[in-house]
């Protein structure tokens, strides 16, 4: 018998961690951290103690106690007993948190299946973020690439790439006993590379598929246009044309389609394109996997910059190891204050201290990430304070985003295209409204199994 048990990914956005079991093979498909994850119990510095392991979560039930699934160490503190483990892999879609952070809880012999891309990433990120970023150990850690074909017991994994907002993203065709089941984990198709999620859906209508767990992130989007990254590339480059002094941007680090879309506009409107020492170091580290992407150290287009640094100089001693290589790039505040139309800078949110040194005339500020920033109730402290920083500067503020996922028209068009016998929304809040194109629609329940 077939079966589903989700532990997270049901009736929200996120956490996904599906728990697959067909005769006596146990995988799970994801194995995230939900968005609000602990955020009724914590706050700033009111944290759990790294040392005491899942002993506070299981307090307030944000993981769920399961036998034979966490490390000793994790178990160290708590009331469940340390077993040997009985899951046969743990197959990871790709390197989001509410997909992979929950990774570095799981007993080390688990054997961890994950693209090579996503490796590559997590493993950048968790050299830059240590404190929010990290796998745990493994020893029995896997990769694969597009069309592989792996064998678990009698199951058979075969991951397919998928576009989405991050490089090396997949969605999985798995041939159980009763049939092929497709998990498409996070995608969309409206941005550059949306030929890869093509292939995926051709491929999963070739399977003839009796079940489909889909994404539904967007299914109760009320947006009436559907944005591309080509718009949004094109949006960008009216804004930087027209702007008359720096213009500022912020996109998250790891979207690489939208560091492209915003390299071609400073190439096309002669800027100068500004990173900062992480940036680079992740652009660095995604080279050898994304063959587009500029060289940092070679690209005439591309320029590092460094803050000022404890001593009050630029010395070499007072960066990380990782920032000198980029010393032959560096820009300065100084540098940029005296020119600034010549430049398209990256910022981030907690590098607004920076526009007291630069002091911006005439500048402009594209926010390029996560529409739900700009929406969301609790995030209005924060919101608050870029809005304030932007009047003190008289910087001009634009939106200039399109999502990761895909609308509401391109889900029901995949369920249309796959037609499987079976429909399982997950990573959404409206699994409801699917039920309004497909005639079966089966909706788990948190830690409920539900039978195939």
């Amino acid at each position: 018998m077939v079966s589903i048990t989700a532990y997270g990914g049901v009736n929200e956005i996120g956490g996904n961690k599906f728990l697959l079991e067909d005769k006596d093979a146990r995988i799970y498909l994801d194995f995230g951290q939900s968005f609000d994850f602990g955020t009724d119990f914590f706050y700033e510095y009111l944290q759990p103690r790294a040392a005491h392991g899942l002993e506070v979560y299981f307090e307030f039930g944000l993981i769920p106690k399961i036998p034979r699934l966490y490390s000793k160490t994790m178990l160290e503190k708590t009331d469940l007993k340390y077993e040997k483990p009985d899951i046969d892999a743990v197959f990871i879609s790709h390197s989001h948190s509410d997909h992979v952070n929950h990774v570095s809880f799981l007993d080390e012999s688990i054997p961890i299946y994950m693209g090579h891309g996503t490796h590559r990433l997590v493993e950048t990120y968790h050299k830059l973020y240590p404190q929010f970023c990290d796998l745990g150990e493994h020893s029995n850690l896997n990769f694969f690439k597009s069309g592989d074909k792996i064998k678990i017991k009698h199951l058979t994994i075969e991951p397919i790439h998928v576009e989405h907002s991050v490089p090396g993203s997949y969605g999985f065709i798995i041939h159980t006993s009763k049939g092929p089941i497709v998990y498409t984990g996070d995608f969309r198709l409206h941005g550059p590379k949306s030929e890869m999620t093509k292939e995926f859906i051709e491929k999963a209508t070739q399977a003839k598929p009796y079940a489909m767990l889909i994404e539904g992130t967007r299914m109760g989007s009320e947006q009436e246009h559907n944005y591309t990254e080509a718009e949004v590339e094109n949006k960008v480059d009216e804004i930087v044309k027209e702007s008359k002094g720096i213009v500022f941007g912020y996109f998250s680090m790891s979207n690489i389609d939208r560091f492209m879309s915003f390299y071609r506009s400073a190439v096309k409107t002669r800027r100068k394109l500004i990173i900062d020492t992480k940036f680079a170091y992740i652009l660095d580290n995604m080279k050898e996997k994304i063959r587009d992407l500029p060289d940092v150290m070679d690209d005439e287009n591309i320029a590092v910059y460094f803050r000022l640094s404890k001593s009050g100089t630029y010395s070499e001693k007072d960066y990380y190891l990782y920032e000198r290589k980029y010393m032959p790039k560096m820009i300065t505040y100084e540098n940029i204050a005296r020119d600034q139309k010549k430049f398209l800078m990256h910022m981030s949110f907690n590098k607004l201290m920076e526009l007291v040194y630069i002091q911006p005339k005439g500048a402009d500020y594209i926010y390029s990430s996560s529409e739900h920033f700009l929406e969301g109730e609790e995030n209005e402290d924060e919101r608050k304070v870029l809005e304030n920083w932007m009047r003190h500067f008289g910087v001009k503020f634009h939106k200039a985003h399109c999502s990761g996922h895909a609308c509401r028209k391109d889900l029901e068009d995949v369920i249309k295209a796959v037609e499987p016998e079976i429909v399982i929304p997950i990573h959404t809040e409206s699994a409801n409204d699917f039920g309004k194109f497909h005639g079966k629609i089966r909706i788990l329940e948190k830690e409920k199994r539900m039978e195939m």
